[in-house]
């Protein structure tokens, strides 16, 4: 990647993200913990955390189309000075998401004892009550989650990423304060209306970012042949995000089935792997996306092509190390996040299980929304939609083989099997529209690997040798991993890691020569 021009942007928009997300995750942190001290494993918090089986699949239905859909078209429009068009298509985007968002949280408040049923089967008696009145008074955040995720979409496409990032911080803080605050005397139900404010919060916070002269006016012509282009490719993309969240959902359901508590279980395993997955692959694929968009619109195949490669390597070359540690350190990890109040060492080790599965798969997950971002990039829907039918299939089919045996853990990891696959599968498809240089792809990821094992369980096995407490455990296990690991990549001549420090020092010496021109 150069230093101007897409590499140039790609880098800025993921520093930015990067350092916007680690204060989102560290507010997350600070709120599942502090979640986790309230509410512990029990059949409340199971009822509680329902409420994300019912957000992962109402979101993707209604955010797919803006991030996948919406988005491209507004890009194109941007990149080639059609900013009247853009306008346009920006507030007919906003009104119509706006309405059928709407119409589908009158939808929840309806039915939501047979949405409850369908995403927790295994709920009974006064616990699947709760969840349905839980269900019903968080319901209004999808309307300003769904108008966040537009303004969020066209700030990216300003290249304004900390305006569409910051707004993950902000969201967190209602969950927050009602739980110190209000917890205690209003019970699990202001948890639910916490949502709600939060979803609020994380509008508002984006409007002061939106500095290019746009102001939304309502635009009902949804008729227009582009707006009604977007809308007929809006079917593939909703069954595509809509099956890949449905296998979370099915974990769920199966693990409703499962004893008390194993709902929570799996959320806080999965938040703490959000916590490592989320802050690189998130931050590059969401700065990507819109480049990618623009690549296209130029027609700069080789390009597009050199950038999705490098950025595949990179997630490999960061991404395979962090499994390592967390597979080893997963008691650890989970402990000191998470064990404090009613989160027990029962919790703890039904959580470590569950999150050493899951992160078996952030790289594969990590890659393929690079990939699928090439696919929607390119107007193609149908593609995506097809892998992720064939996935969820396949994840279903490992859920029933695995559960058995295996408990929670086999629904962790029949995910991450099928990640692993639906990659794999995107990276043969995918070659249509990219000539990726697959060998020196491989040579990096047999680089990562063996660097990877080398620096995770040589740290390993020395600190089993001695009685450290958890934090200090981690602590030293962290700096020596890391050691060892650029070590391992200098000896191995890994090119990625010179190119990614010669970015940062390029960066870095225009900034400082950009304020010494400022004096």
């Amino acid at each position: 990647m150069e230093d101007k021009g897409v590499g140039g942007k790609i880098l800025k928009g993921t520093i930015v993200i990067v350092l916007v997300g680690i204060l989102a995750k560290c507010t997350s942190f600070i709120s599942e913990a502090i979640l986790a001290a309230y509410l512990g494993t029990n059949a409340t918090s199971d009822a509680y955390y329902m409420i994300s089986g019912v957000h992962q699949v109402v979101y993707p239905m209604l955010g797919i189309g803006v991030w996948k859909v919406f988005l491209p078209l507004y890009k194109k429009h941007i990149t080639l000075g059609q900013n009247e068009e853009a306008r346009a298509l920006a507030n007919r985007a906003i009104t119509f998401f706006t309405l059928i968002s709407a119409a589908v949280v009158l939808l929840i408040v309806i039915f939501a004892g047979p949405v409850v049923s369908v995403v927790a089967p295994g709920f009974q008696g006064e616990t699947k009550e709760l969840c349905i009145t839980l269900v019903r008074i968080a319901s209004p955040m999808f309307i300003f989650i769904i108008a966040s995720a537009v303004y969020a979409a066209m700030l990216q496409c300003h290249n304004k990423f900390l305006g569409s990032q910051i707004r993950e911080v902000a969201s967190h803080i209602p969950t927050i304060l009602a739980a110190v605050l209000l917890y205690h005397r209003f019970g699990i139900k202001v948890m639910a209306a916490a949502l709600v404010v939060g979803g609020g919060v994380r509008l508002l916070i984006e409007l002061p970012f939106v500095s290019w002269g746009y102001h939304y006016r309502p635009d009902h012509h949804f008729r227009t042949p582009e707006f009604s282009q977007m809308l007929r490719k809006l079917p593939a993309a909703l069954l595509m995000e809509g099956a890949v969240k449905l296998n979370t959902l099915v974990d769920k359901a199966m693990a409703s089935t499962l004893p008390e508590g194993t709902i929570s279980g799996m959320n806080y395993g999965q938040k703490l792997v959000n916590v490592f997955s989320g802050l690189l692959s998130t931050a590059v694929s969401t700065a990507l996306y819109p480049q990618m968009v623009e690549l296209i619109a130029l027609q700069k195949r080789e390009e597009l092509s050199r950038v999705v490669a490098k950025i595949l390597n990179i997630f490999c070359l960061l991404m395979l190390p962090v499994t390592f540690a967390c597979v080893l350190f997963r008691t650890e990890l989970v402990s000191a996040v998470y064990q404090r109040g009613n989160f027990t060492a029962d919790s703890v080790a039904m959580t470590a299980g569950v999150f050493a599965f899951y992160i078996l798969a952030i790289y594969f997950t990590a890659g393929s929304s690079v990939l699928n971002n090439l696919f929607y990039g390119n107007g193609d829907t149908r593609t995506p939609m097809f892998i992720s039918i064939g996935a969820l299939v396949f994840n279903v089919g490992l859920n029933l083989a695995l559960i058995g045996p295996m408990g929670v853990n086999g629904l962790a990891l029949a995910t991450s099997l099928t990640s692993t696959v639906s990659y794999f599968v995107r990276l043969l498809v995918v070659r249509k529209y990219l000539d990726l240089p697959w060998k020196p792809m491989c040579a990096a990821a047999l680089k990562a690997l063996a660097a990877s094992a080398l620096s995770c369980f040589g740290p390993w096995l020395l600190l089993r040798q001695f009685a450290l407490n958890k934090y200090w455990t981690l602590l030293i296990a962290a700096l020596l991993g890391v050691g060892l690991y650029l070590l391992c990549m200098y000896l191995l001549r890994v090119k990625e890691l010179g190119e990614i420090l010669t970015l940062l020092r390029k960066k870095l010496k225009k900034k400082s020569q950009s304020k010494q021109d400022f004096q």
